[in-house]
């Protein structure tokens, strides 16, 4: 099943350490987005960035890895 990280690029609030160092939260089923212009709400501060990556998600969603 795909999952999606959303993160901003900017997120002073969480490491973003934890989804690069994790191998939990790395393969073929986990999308990572970091939302640039953005720090720890990056769905106000940039919406269509994370519309984006819903789209991505939707997508794998419908067309999955093998």
């Amino acid at each position: 099943m795909p999952a999606l990280i959303i993160s901003g690029g900017q997120d002073h609030v969480v490491t973003q350490t934890l989804w690069q160092d994790e191998p939990a939260f790395a393969g073929p089923n986990i999308l990572h987005r970091q939302i640039e212009g953005a720090g720890h709400f990056p769905w106000i501060e940039n919406p269509q960035a994370v519309r984006a990556a819903f789209a991505d998600l939707t997508d794998r969603l419908n067309n999955p890895v093998r």
